[in-house]
């Protein structure tokens, strides 16, 4: 009896919270959930990002739990940023459908172009106006803040540099990592920051510095000591990510040189499932899709409600930290990217010599 009466309580539940869902769902959400149905599918192909192959099972689950749909997620590891927007471009100019109906990663201005352009706030009301990103093309889902990585078993906290003018100390030469691009640096050409000539120095004096170039997504090589400090990271995330797996590594944000980036997410124009990729959007900028980008990557986006990177913001800003944010300074000062490059070369000559 007792069984029947939990089966029935059960069934109520079900029905209450499906109840709720649908007093939820806006009528373009519900045009977009019934669209996605009928597509059935959506193709993913990105890197080591949203949990890889176990985070595109949870996130099929999570998905068809939230909107009621039955849809399949179909994914392949994928290459680079860079080269998966190369063949979107590729694919696009071939008239082809693209490859995957979702590109998650960092969107650029010279890229943006490939993307549907979109109103995220029809399907998200809570969503900021700042989240969309070039012309509405993409959506900041994780908000990424780019600062230092260090080994905390070899460098004591009170004792690791706390801005950029201490990456120049002599006691860090040979121990510090670059990475292999300057990207979500522009920001420092600004003239409230280094200024173009200023920055571009200060890349020649840290290759002097440096004793070799990494990529981002290499915890390990910090956590090993073989380079005791990494600089530019790709995003404070991935510190947390190797913590809570117990790697002794942890980010610092510059106090001379914050800025925050994202994981900005688009949709091919010649993507072949369209409406289940605005449904996948939609979903990772929901609470529950939030919570999944948080355990998934260590981010999520600091200016939806309950975010837990936005407190982390506060603590810094509470010690006079502002942030800068560097995809509003690429998309209004498109010419400070070519000061980037210049940062890279600068980087690259002095390590040579």
């Amino acid at each position: 009896m007792r069984k029947a009466w939990a089966a029935v309580i059960g069934l109520m539940l079900a029905g209450a919270a499906s109840i709720a869902s649908a007093a939820e769902t806006s009528p373009a959400l519900r045009k977009v959930i019934d669209a996605a149905q009928k597509e059935g599918e959506i193709t993913l192909t990105y890197g080591a990002l949203l949990g890889g192959t176990d985070g595109a099972r949870t996130m099929e689950r999570l998905v068809n739990a939230k909107y009621g749909t039955h849809l399949k997620i179909d994914y392949t590891p994928g290459p680079s940023a860079p080269e998966m927007a190369a063949r979107i471009a590729q694919e696009q100019a071939a008239k082809r459908p693209s490859s995957t109906d979702l590109y998650p990663v960092s969107m650029t201005a010279a890229n943006a172009h490939l993307f549907q352009a979109i109103d995220w706030r029809e399907l998200v009301p809570e969503l900021p106006e700042a989240a969309m990103k070039f012309g509405r093309r993409g959506v900041a889902y994780a908000t990424l803040l780019v600062g230092i990585t260090y080994n905390t078993g070899l460098i004591p906290e009170d004792k690791a540099p706390k801005t950029l003018k201490d990456l120049l100390d002599p006691q860090w030469k040979g121990k510090i990592g670059v990475r292999v691009s300057t990207t979500f640096m522009a920001f420092l050409a600004l003239p409230s920051e280094m200024g173009p000539e200023g920055s571009v120095a200060f890349f020649r004096k840290l290759g002097a510095q440096a004793s070799g170039m990494i990529r981002c997504g290499n915890a390990e090589r910090i956590a090993s000591g073989e380079f005791p400090l990494f600089f530019p990271n790709c995003g404070d995330y991935e510190a947390r990510k190797a913590a809570l797996a117990g790697a002794k590594v942890g980010a610092i944000i510059p106090t001379d040189a914050a800025c925050m980036a994202y994981f900005t997410a688009g949709i091919p124009n010649n993507s072949a499932h369209p409406n289940a990729a605005r449904l996948l959007i939609a979903f990772l900028l929901s609470r529950e899709g939030q919570d999944f980008e948080w355990d998934a990557d260590g981010a999520d986006y600091h200016g939806l409600p309950g975010s837990k990177i936005a407190a982390v913001m506060a603590k810094y800003r509470a010690q006079g930290v502002n942030f800068i944010d560097e995809v509003d300074v690429e998309e209004q000062h498109p010419e400070l990217l070519d000061v980037q490059k210049r940062m890279l070369e600068a980087l690259q000559e002095s390590m040579t010599k």
